[in-house]
């Protein structure tokens, strides 16, 4: 596809996916309604999901929200560094990228219901660690990409 070629493209779909995700952490990070759905009182014998909702519960998930943003931020400004478009082998490897984390995303989505089904009262929890785990990695796999062909 030749808009993968364009570094512009690549910072403009970062930066629009990590700000809508940032914007729902941060927002909903301390809101009392939100909060609410996680008040169940270690239900689950997991010391991990008891974290990670002890974590979301404590408004700690506005710090992911942060880390997106100033990822997203660094992204962009090395994409409008590179002056060239990419070559056809840089544009190749952001392609089959984009289609694993596709791919890995519809992988997710089953797995996340079978942990919901198990106990439903961390159905936010988990929706919440599949949505952090996965644009953690493509933020991180995207700052690695910029970061590798800024100099080709």
């Amino acid at each position: 596809m030749k808009f993968f070629r364009k570094p512009a493209v690549n910072a403009a779909v970062i930066s629009l996916i990590s700000t809508f995700y940032a914007f729902v952490f941060i927002f909903t990070s301390g809101h009392m309604e939100f909060e609410s759905m996680l008040n169940h009182s270690k239900t689950l014998n997991s010391s991990f999901w008891n974290g990670w909702s002890d974590f979301i519960k404590n408004g700690n998930i506005k710090y992911i929200g942060c880390f997106y943003i100033a990822m997203a931020l660094i992204i962009v400004i090395f994409s409008l560094i590179r002056k060239k478009e990419y070559d056809e082998y840089q544009a190749g490897v952001f392609e089959k990228g984009v289609m694993i984390m596709g791919a890995v995303m519809l992988f997710l989505f089953p797995v996340t219901l079978i942990l919901i089904l198990s106990d439903a009262n961390y159905a936010v929890e988990m929706l919440m660690f599949l949505v952090t785990a996965h644009w953690s990695i493509v933020l991180i796999a995207d700052f690695i990409y910029v970061i590798r062909w800024i100099n080709s």
